[in-house]
């Protein structure tokens, strides 16, 4: 998806890490299906060292809260922790 005018220097922020690229990818194309743009980082790293070095899946920071949102309701994400009871 195109950048949509956003500075290519704004700050990005990682949201989900897997090893598994095909997983990754699908949370990618989820979230861009929904207008926000993700990016996969470090996934030549993550082929040659596997689980030591998992690819990240990156968002514009004004959009991290949306995008781990999405990926929570689809199951890529643990949901949130329950409130603990006093």
């Amino acid at each position: 998806m195109a950048n949509g005018g956003r500075n290519p220097a704004e700050r990005l922020e990682a949201i989900f890490a897997d090893s598994d690229l095909v997983r990754l990818g699908i949370a990618r194309d989820l979230l861009e299906n929904a207008g926000l743009d993700a990016f996969i980082f470090d996934a030549t790293f993550s082929q040659l060292y596997g689980a030591a070095v998992p690819a990240r899946l990156m968002v514009y920071a004004d959009c991290a809260a949306e995008a781990r949102d999405r990926l929570r309701e689809l199951g890529f994400l643990d949901p949130p922790p329950a409130p603990r009871r006093k």
